[in-house]
C-alpha cells in the first residue's frame, strides 16, 4: 500500500526522513547534506515522503527553482510507481523537474509529463562516486590553499563557466553571491602553480560522515596537466583529515575525462543520477 505524505512543518520533516536518508549517506548526501545545513527558517518549497506497506520508501524535496531531489528508494513496481506519480501530481501539479536515481525519476517523469501534458527534457545524466581512501594523492608541483578575497573577480568568472560547462548557467550576481559565500566559509580552494590558481574545486552539504565536493573547474587555457585532479585530490585528502570517513562527488557521463579522473584518485561509483525537466509540447 503507497501513502502519501505532504510537509509543512521542516523540523518535523527533518525528524522523519533523515535516519531513513543516513542508511545511504553517499547515494543521498544532495537531499541529506540540503536538508542538514538549512536553518530552520529556511523553508523548502516542497517536503513529501511516499511509505510503502506502512515504512518509508521515499523523500522529496524541493529547495531549487527547477528541480525535486527525490531519494534513493525502496524498490517500487510499475503499479506503484503510477500510484506515486498520480499522488504527487495531485499534491503539486506544477513540478518543474525532478533530479535523482535514474532508474527511479525516468519512470516517474514519463507518468508526471502525461499527466501536465508535457514532454520530458534530459537536463544531465549523472554519476554520483564516493571515496574512502584516496587511492592517488596530489603531485608536490603544485600547493592547496583556501580561496582569499583577492581571488574573488577570478573565481566569479571561473563559476560562471563552471555553471555553463554543466548546462546550469548562472548571473554574475548569482556567481558573485555564491562565491562570496563560499570564500568566507572557508569552502572554496585553488590549486596554484608557483602561487598561481590553476584550478578550483568547494567543499559543501556536510553531513555526519560524508561531504561532497563540487565546482571543480580548470579554465581551458590550463587544462591537460592534471590540475583538478590535484585540487580534488588534495581537498579529498584535507577533508579526511579532519575526520569526514567518505568524500562524494556528482559526475557529467558526458565528460569522461571527469569521471576517469575520480576514479583513479580512489572514487567509487554508487549510483547514477539523472535531472529531467519538464517543459511544454512542441507545437508546429
Amino acid at each position: 500500500m503507497i501513502e502519501f505524505r505532504q510537509y509543512t512543518d521542516f523540523s518535523l520533516f527533518k525528524q522523519d526522513v533523515l535516519p531513513f536518508l543516513e542508511q545511504h549517506e553517499g547515494e543521498n548526501n544532495l537531499p541529506l547534506g540540503v536538508i542538514m545545513n538549512r536553518k530552520p527558517e529556511q523553508k523548502p518549497l516542497y517536503m513529501g515522503t511516499v511509505n510503502k506497506d506502512g515504512g518509508l520508501a521515499l523523500v522529496l524535496l524541493q529547495t531549487h527553482p527547477s528541480q525535486l531531489i527525490l531519494s534513493k528508494s525502496l524498490p517500487f513496481v510499475p503499479e506503484e510507481i503510477e500510484e506515486v506519480a498520480k499522488k504527487l501530481y495531485e499534491s503539486y501539479p506544477n513540478i518543474p523537474g525532478v533530479i535523482g536515481e535514474k532508474w527511479l525519476v525516468t519512470a516517474l517523469a514519463e507518468k508526471i509529463a502525461k499527466l501536465q501534458r508535457r514532454r520530458v527534457h534530459v537536463q544531465m545524466k549523472q554519476r554520483i562516486y564516493v571515496l574512502k581512501r584516496v587511492k592517488r594523492p596530489a603531485s608536490q608541483r603544485g600547493v592547496l590553499r583556501p580561496a582569499q578575497r583577492s581571488d574573488m573577480e577570478m573565481l566569479c568568472q571561473w563559476f560562471v563557466r563552471f555553471c555553463a560547462d554543466v548546462r546550469l548557467p548562472a548571473s554574475t550576481e548569482e556567481a558573485e553571491q555564491a562565491v562570496q559565500e563560499a570564500i568566507a566559509n572557508q569552502q572554496i580552494y585553488v590549486w596554484t602553480i608557483d602561487g598561481e590558481p590553476v584550478s578550483m574545486a568547494r567543499w559543501a552539504r556536510p553531513t555526519k560522515t560524508n561531504v561532497t565536493i563540487g565546482w571543480v573547474y580548470t579554465p581551458p587555457e590550463k587544462r591537460k596537466h592534471g590540475y583538478a585532479s590535484d585540487c580534488v585530490a588534495a581537498l579529498t585528502q584535507q577533508l579526511l583529515d579532519s575526520g569526514y570517513k567518505t568524500a562524494s562527488l556528482y559526475t557529467d557521463l558526458d565528460n569522461p575525462t571527469s569521471n576517469k579522473i575520480y576514479m583513479e584518485i580512489g572514487y567509487e561509483p554508487v549510483m547514477d543520477s539523472m535531472l529531467l525537466l519538464f517543459v511544454k509540447e512542441e507545437t508546429t
